[in-house]
């Protein structure tokens, strides 16, 4: 649905400050092709480690509430799962969208629906509030509120305790995940 090849390759060649020789790109190219072919498995292992992750936070949520009594984290995986389909969803439509207009590889790496990013002129936002600009978006909310209601309806608990466990331990883990993908941006830039 969007060729990223050609992105890359014309991304690239537009660039003037930086010039690659040609072989170099092409063995790029050659090693990006190869890689291309292993793309949904590690699609698939991404996601699964991610939703194990999301399993452990909750988890975690649940033992500081002193409610993690017979609670498999097999539920909490699947709770996981169940909520992660939003944000599947939503990386389909950045794809859909993406291939639908004419963007560069930039502006597609850039490019996220129905984020505070995309409200905003991203030529005044300074790089390292992108990802967290891309981060806060319809997505996220919807993520948020389907791993409440999984979270309810799967361990049989109230809506109010289960927001309360989800959104307090889903909120940390965020929060600590952005702060730290910004340091790590501060001081690779």
């Amino acid at each position: 649905m969007l060729d990223f090849e050609s992105l890359l390759t014309a991304e690239l060649a537009g660039q003037q400050e930086i010039e690659i020789p040609e072989n170099i790109l092409l063995d790029m190219l050659e090693d990006m092709r190869y890689w291309n072919k292993f793309s949904v498995l590690l699609t698939f292992l991404i996601l699964t480690i991610k939703c194990f992750l999301m399993a452990l936070v909750l988890y975690a949520g649940l033992f500081f509430a002193n409610r993690h009594q017979d609670i498999s984290l097999g539920s909490l995986f699947s709770i996981a799962v169940y909520a992660e389909s939003i944000i599947v969803i939503g990386g389909v439509l950045k794809v859909f969208l993406g291939a639908q207009s004419d963007l560069t590889y930039s502006e597609f790496t850039l490019f996220a629906p129905f984020s505070l990013l995309s409200l905003l002129e991203v030529s005044s936002v300074p790089s390292i509030w992108y990802y967290p600009l891309q981060l806060l978006n319809i997505f996220e909310v919807i993520y948020c509120i389907l791993l409440v209601y999984f979270f309810s309806h799967e361990l049989d608990f109230k809506k109010s305790e289960s927001s309360k466990i989800v959104m307090g331990s889903y909120a940390f883990s965020m929060s600590f995940w952005v702060i730290l993908v910004l340091f790590l941006t501060l001081n690779f830039t």
